[in-house]
């Protein structure tokens, strides 16, 4: 399996965007105050500010220097429901429009910002949206696959699911899925179709949470974990299914953590998923599938010392303070 590095990868693109960013933004102000044009400084401080202010907190994420993570608080657009997600990206599109309408009156960076407004707008309507609206939060027949291929057992209570790919056709390798279990949040990457690891993090175990937006206009999602036992977990959701939306996802593992921090474990009744009891089917009647029995190393994160019992094929740094995985 090839290192797992995109997490660090994206922060560290993030951090290089916004320095060249600030740096244009920046001699656009000091141009305007050369030139006394008071819209120019203007424009220009809106943003620089914001940008040297997002360098520093993704550079504090690489520090896994995250805040401690409050039940029901922070996260507000990932607490929404879908529908309100949707209102939300509707303004944004609408201020997008009315920047670029500025941009045209005012003849200030036309080129640039009508490609990358006009872009940002088709991607929010036609993707961002499209897989939000299409989103299921449990997909029953992926997970009675994900039970034939061995990666979940009848008695997972699966509370939300997202996954890189459509089908098991288009499988490649480092596609991953995610599962937020009734006490824990797994992340199983394929190495091939029949080659995987499998992560899991109990609920009750995550006490700091970071979530920034990632890839090409943003498509897909950082997860940062950081753990009681010093752990610090930093998984990519790509986003580049249109089945599955990385948004939706965060909102019902949100919805699971707060219960997890704030309740008593609760039971695992078997053969349950989301709250309604399910028939297992019998298996051995289906189809022949291409659906493979796929083999799963686990991926533990220990409770004190790292253990060295991996064979060190995902990238991780074992210390005083923890292990470090990249998935």
């Amino acid at each position: 399996m090839q290192n797992q590095n995109e997490a660090v990868a994206e922060i560290h693109k993030k951090i290089r965007t916004l320095w060249i960013t600030s740096a244009f933004f920046g001699l656009m102000s000091l141009f305007g105050i050369m030139t006394g044009n008071f819209l120019l400084l203007l424009l220009g401080l809106v943003f620089v500010v914001p940008g040297i202010w997002a360098i520093g907190k993704f550079k504090r994420m690489l520090q896994n220097q995250l805040a401690d993570y409050q039940p029901g608080k922070g996260f507000s657009f990932f607490r929404k429901t879908g529908e309100q997600k949707i209102k939300v990206i509707t303004y944004t599109q609408i201020g997008m429009a009315g920047l670029i309408l500025f941009s045209l009156i005012t003849k200030l960076s036309v080129g640039p910002t009508l490609f990358i407004g006009l872009s940002a707008l088709v991607y929010l309507q036609f993707v961002m949206k499209r897989r939000i609206k299409v989103h299921t939060k449990i997909d029953d027949a992926t997970l009675f696959e994900l039970e034939e291929i061995g990666i979940i057992t009848p008695k997972d209570m699966v509370k939300a699911l997202y996954k890189d790919f459509e089908s098991w056709r288009h499988v490649q390798p480092n596609n991953k899925i995610f599962l937020v279990k009734q006490d824990a949040l797994v992340c199983i990457v394929m190495q091939e179709r029949h080659e995987a690891v499998r992560m899991e993090c109990r609920l009750r175990d995550i006490q700091k949470l970071g979530i920034v937006g990632s890839g090409k206009n943003g498509e897909g999602l950082l997860l940062l974990i950081g753990t009681v036992h010093d752990n610090a977990v930093r998984l990519k959701l790509d986003g580049k299914s249109f089945q599955d939306s990385p948004e939706e996802f965060v909102s019902h593992f949100l919805q699971a953590l707060d219960e997890a921090l704030q309740t008593a474990s609760p039971g695992t009744p078997a053969l349950i998923r989301d709250g309604r009891m399910m028939p297992r089917p019998e298996l051995q009647e289906h189809a022949p599938s291409e659906k493979p029995r796929v083999v799963i190393r686990e991926i533990e994160l220990p409770s004190s010392a790292a253990s060295n019992n991996d064979s060190g094929q995902v990238p991780r740094k074992t210390g005083a303070t923890g292990r470090q995985l990249d998935l």
